[in-house]
């Protein structure tokens, strides 16, 4: 038995983080051959731990796009191998290849699958002229991976979601899935049996799709890919729809805004077509084809556990809930009698080989220089981490304490570049002193250990947090000014009020040495909290009224806004409830109401005039 799998795991990540490790994450799918998509992964992100794990070998594709949008898409086949050397394992393949159109640079110096090649220029219906750079494109996003295993050649895809009105990216679609095809038929028109697996961003028909409306199958992918399957006179078999023609409510991605999952309102966009003849040698390919004589089972893995339980399945409103695990289910396909391969080692392309995995000769230099870099950034994010510590350190609080961190962070790049590290004062306080007086590390024969033990913030999360939109809590916290947390290390202010945030909630309890300046302090303090207080009161209970309530289930709504278009910025208020089939009463009852005011656009027409 031969077992592949297809997965869009949403970020390899944070699945893998999920289950502990890469290998845990491969166990639990128990399969020979893993097929991956939305990686999210770049070159520069490719690392062992989320590439290798024992007793697999990895092939992967990534990413090339210079479009600013970071990493996005991205593939990755995992193949369960008991030796990558002088092996007869179907599941190791014999060549492999990135991209598809066979055209990439890298492709020249490995082992392409069917010597593929494609006369320029080329003239497409409803494309035009295809030029070099447009096929370049096409595989610069890391969709696609190519396995030989000998008796089937396997397509792991990972097809663009367009929005309908983005011409752009609707004809960058449709050019990617026409020259898929082209290279399908190349293959097929050799003998070969082609497998395709993967997230296609395609429900072919209205059982595909829960409440599909009226004209959906006449979406031109739709029809395209129709095309492609046997019942349509195309030359592969849907093997899912085939082995269960008639189910419905078979669901492989769920829109986790809307809590899609809960009420299995989804689609089935994640599919393996399969075509060829079987391996019995037999003429009659209609009686003896590949899905007929060798597909033991194709279906959704509904049961397997993508994050917590309790969390993936209960959403709780709102575009901001973010739910636990990928949006979407595997679904696995089992092959048998499928004979073993003459002796054949590992292809030159797999990732074992990467320079970012395999890692690149080091100077003693360098390596040196990145444990120095390293123990300076532990430094730097333990500072970050101990804004009170700076506070009490430095005689201009917040102020001293950001330009402590930006001297630190100029440091490090300073002495990146190989020059030496300039001096980071604070109000006439350098570094030493500031591990004398024990701000980093709390003695000299601790530093190390605190230095060890500081957490690693990531840029990326430091930014997305200064960058988010400010919340009301944040509002009432600019009420009280810096110069005002400067020396509360003996005293601090008064609420009891439980309606205020958890920071803002304090006791008093005066040192006996606390003079006259500390005491005004604390007073203007405990005015403006005690008005915060009551403000943050005033608004819950204004919210509370003014909130609609959806007509279905007389259930307060939740506001959310237009993003584009004539009322873009306009809020508008829904019902609650996560979305679900139009016969479900639990599920979303459709509510929709407008709040009152006008939108942004509107507003900037009448300022204009």
């Amino acid at each position: 038995m031969v077992k592949i799998v297809t997965y869009n795991v949403n970020g390899l990540r944070p699945r893998v983080a999920q289950h502990g490790s890469l290998r845990r994450l491969l166990d639990a799918l128990d399969a020979d051959i893993i097929c991956f998509q939305e990686t999210k992964l770049s070159r520069q992100d490719l690392s062992a731990d989320v590439i290798m794990a024992e007793g697999y070998e990895a092939f992967v594709s990534c990413n090339r796009s210079s479009k600013g949008r970071g990493a996005y898409s991205g593939v990755a086949t995992f193949c369960r191998v008991t030796s990558s050397f002088s092996s007869q394992e179907v599941a190791l393949p014999v060549a492999a290849e990135e991209g598809f159109t066979g055209l990439q640079d890298y492709a020249k110096n490995s082992d392409t699958v069917g010597d593929f090649i494609i006369a320029m220029p080329v003239e497409e219906e409803g494309l035009g002229e295809i030029t070099r750079e447009d096929l370049l494109r096409v595989d610069n996003e890391g969709r696609c991976i190519i396995t030989d295993h000998g008796h089937f050649v396997l397509f792991n895809i990972y097809g663009p979601a367009v929005e309908e009105d983005d011409k752009e990216r609707v004809r960058f679609k449709l050019l990617f899935y026409k020259i898929l095809q082209k290279r399908w038929e190349h293959l097929l028109a050799l003998g070969k049996r082609v497998f395709v697996v993967g997230d296609l961003n395609i429900a072919p028909a209205s059982i595909d799709r829960c409440d599909a409306p009226p004209g959906f199958e006449k979406q031109m992918f739709r029809e395209w890919l129709r095309s492609m399957l046997r019942e349509h006179g195309g030359p592969f078999f849907d093997a899912f729809r085939s082995k269960h023609p008639e189910r419905i409510g078979a669901y492989t991605c769920f829109n986790q805004k809307i809590g899609a999952e809960e009420y299995n309102y989804g689609s089935r966009i994640d599919h393996i077509l399969i075509s060829g003849s079987c391996l019995h040698h037999c003429d009659s390919v209609e009686d003896h084809s590949i899905f007929c004589c060798h597909v033991e089972e194709c279906e959704i893995m509904n049961h397997f556990k993508r994050g917590n339980s309790e969390n993936l399945s209960k959403w709780k409103g709102g575009r901001s809930s973010k739910l636990e695990g990928s949006d979407h289910i595997p679904v696995y396909i089992l092959l048998k009698e499928i004979p073993e391969l003459p002796v054949h080692n590992i292809p030159p392309s797999a990732a074992r080989y990467l320079p970012e995995v395999r890692g690149r000769q080091q100077s003693i230099v360098s390596f040196l220089g990145k444990g120095k870099i390293y123990e300076l950034q532990n430094a730097a994010n333990l500072i970050q981490s101990e804004d009170t510590v700076v506070g009490s350190y430095c005689s201009d609080g917040l102020e001293n304490s950001i330009i402590a961190k930006e001297g630190l962070t100029t440091g490090i790049t300073e002495f990146a570049k190989g020059r030496n590290l300039p001096s980071l004062t604070c109000k006439g306080t350098n570094l030493d002193q500031w591990t004398n007086e024990g701000l980093i590390g709390v003695s000299h024969s601790s530093q190390k250990a605190s230095l060890s033990s500081a957490k690693f913030v990531p840029k990326k999360k430091i930014k997305r947090n200064l960058s988010s939109q400010p919340t009301i809590k944040s509002f009432f916290e600019t009420l009280v000014t810096p110069a005002e947390t400067l020396d509360l290390t003996n005293q601090t202010c008064v609420s009891n009020d439980d309606s205020l945030p958890e920071n803002m909630q304090c006791t008093t309890s005066a040192a006996k040495d606390q003079d006259n300046t500390n005491v005004s302090s604390c007073s203007l303090s405990t005015d403006k909290s005690n008005a915060a207080a009551l403000e943050w009161q005033r608004i819950q209970q204004k919210m509370k009224m003014t909130l609609p309530r959806c007509k279905g289930h007389s259930e307060p709504c939740i506001p959310r806004s237009v993003k584009k278009g004539p009322n873009i910025g306009r809020l508008f208020y829904v019902c609650a409830r996560a979305q679900g089939p139009a016969s479900n009463p639990e599920a979303n009852c459709g509510h929709f109401q407008w709040a009152p005011g006008k939108s942004k656009e509107k507003s900037s027409k009448e300022k204009r005039q």
